[in-house]
């Protein structure tokens, strides 16, 4: 994407705050500049007036320069303020969209990429975007507005010297203009650099004890460390272009002084201006040189953040997951309104090359348990995504509850189901707060309710802060089993009709696995439940078994 259009869209953005937010930088650069311009007119005026010993003109003219002083300095402080607002209102903007476009992702894109990636565009792309509208913007579009109001005057008292002034400037600007596509490209590479940063970061954080215990941790610390070392030396590159500016800049500000002075007395002795022009403009000249060092500086900085932007975009612009996979229903199914689940002729596969589910039967009764089972990689979890909605299969229909997927919203599936993994998720937080997650409106009694139809009430009254005790990151505080019992009774408080467990017990011990089962024995009957399973003590839970094997025979009865 080109750097203009991702300018563009960047200022779209904003909205209707966008020519707010430009106002602001406007009357922001030029009240500062006129308040400028007003110091440099008194200097002028004070010299011609000493010269010329009136003494009245000079109180006058005093005056008038403080009140227009006074006026620029406050539409200076009302457009700073409103800027300002607008900045931080942008950039809380940007935040949202990334953050809710992030939720909305299809379930395939977590799992196609690194949690590391996208962590780097929340850091560190949508600071250098937020820094867009807070200063760059501003850097780069101030000097342009003050060196115009600076011009006007400095025409007015001499054009010739100012002229000369200007080429000078000019030159300067351009040899700064050599260095806008290397910031560009080191922008870039430095985002990119931090985004395999974070990832391995993310890995050794997520894995520390895999990571101390095998040669691939070693392995995975020395890859952080070479990516550290790639960025460190980008950084550096950036710092010597930096560098490279500044030095530009302040050699080309030291000579353009001493040219304003030699071809300013040449001027004077000439007769081309007068003393008091000459000074007002040497006063004007270093506000104006400023601006034009500024422009050379942060223009080139203002591009690589817009390399940053277009890295926002391009994940914005990933594919949201719809509200229904399914414009309209097949029908291959007759409905039923004894069934909680059917499935029938699904076709589904990661890859077209490598089919996974073909002609996939099943059915399951409301109220009724059923233990899927399967060698592992034949698509039992794959099952669990079908029917949770994360993913659309190829052909088939779904129903639950005697609705075709095809006529609910995802939403609305969810709903209806209650969700217990293989390795449940806890959140930062107290185990009370983890298990209200099922339903936020629960209440405390409800939630000690569905702790001991989980069979977890016990170990969680034990606990020291009880059910105020924090499970710490992902739950690490507390056993494989505590963390099982506390998902279950997240899905119990649910009160969804049907739950659907994935392995949920094939990662515990034998007590631990015991006291899930209890939990799962006093659900049976009052919801409908569909087990993933391998283990024999959770398949002797069920009313039945569904062999994936018979998933691929539409004409297969179940057992």
């Amino acid at each position: 994407m080109k750097q203009s259009k991702v300018f563009f869209r960047t200022m779209k953005l904003m909205g209707k705050r966008c020519p707010i937010y430009l106002a602001g930088i406007f009357f922001m650069s030029t009240g500062w500049a006129m308040f400028t311009v007003m110091s440099s007119l008194l200097m002028k005026n004070v010299v011609d007036a000493a010269q010329t010993g009136d003494t009245e003109r000079m109180r006058n003219v005093i005056i008038l320069n403080i009140l227009g002083g006074i006026a620029s300095m406050l539409i200076y402080r009302a457009a700073a303020i409103t800027y300002n607002v607008e900045a931080k209102r942008a950039y809380g903007k940007v935040c949202k969209l990334l953050y809710a476009h992030e939720v909305r992702l299809p379930y395939a894109y977590y799992e196609e990429h690194h949690s590391g990636d996208f962590m780097s565009k929340l850091s560190y792309d949508l600071e250098k975007v937020g820094s867009i509208y807070g200063s760059r913007l501003r850097r780069t579009v101030t000097p342009i507005l003050q060196v115009t109001v600076f011009l006007i005057p400095m025409l007015l008292l001499s054009w010739q010297l100012t002229l000369c002034l200007i080429s000078v400037n000019t030159i300067m600007f351009l040899t700064n203009g050599v260095f806008i596509k290397p910031m560009q490209k080191v922008a870039k590479t430095l985002s990119a650099t931090n985004g395999k940063m974070t990832e391995k970061l993310s890995n050794l954080l997520q894995g520390m004890e895999q990571a101390r215990m095998y040669a691939a941790g070693k392995k995975t610390v020395e890859e952080f460390v070479e990516q550290n070392h790639l960025y460190a030396k980008q950084s550096r590159r950036k710092i010597i272009y930096t560098a490279c500016l500044e030095s530009a800049n302040s050699g080309f500000d030291l000579l353009c002084a001493l040219a304003f002075l030699m071809v300013g007395i040449y001027f004077v002795g000439e007769g081309y201006t007068t003393l008091g022009s000459l000074t007002a403009i040497y006063s004007l000249y270093g506000s104006f040189t400023n601006q034009f060092l500024q422009l050379g500086r942060y223009l080139p900085e203002l591009v690589g953040c817009l390399a940053n932007a277009s890295n926002i975009f391009a994940f914005l612009e990933e594919e949201e997951e719809p509200v229904n996979w399914y414009k309209d229903g097949q029908n291959v199914c007759e409905k039923n309104g004894d069934m909680a689940v059917e499935m029938r002729d699904i076709v589904f596969s990661y890859r077209a090359d490598k089919p996974l589910l073909e002609k996939a039967f099943m059915q399951v009764k409301t109220g009724e348990s059923v233990a899927v089972i399967g060698p592992s990689g034949c698509g039992k979890t794959t099952l669990s995504k079908l029917l949770l909605g994360l993913y659309p299969v190829e052909s088939g229909e779904i129903r639950l509850f005697g609705k075709s997927y095809g006529d609910l919203t995802n939403e609305e599936i969810r709903q209806q189901i209650a969700y217990v993994p293989q390795e449940p998720y806890l959140f930062q937080g107290s185990i009370k707060e983890n298990i209200r997650v099922g339903r936020i409106d629960a209440t405390d009694e409800e939630i000690i309710e569905a702790a001991k139809l989980a069979y977890a009430h016990d170990f969680i009254e034990k606990l020291e802060n009880g059910y105020d005790t924090e499970v710490g990151e992902r739950g690490n505080r507390l056993s494989g089993g505590q963390r099982q019992r506390i998902a279950i009774a997240r899905a119990i408080i649910k009160n969804a009709p049907l739950i659907l467990l994935d392995e949920a017990t094939s990662a515990l011990d034998n007590e631990s696995e015991q006291l899930v089962n209890e939990a799962l024995k006093g659900l049976h009957g009052q919801r409908t439940l569909l087990m993933i399973a391998h283990r024999p003590s959770t398949i002797a839970l069920a009313d039945r078994t569904h062999s994936l094997a018979l998933l691929r025979n539409s004409e297969g009865a179940t057992p």
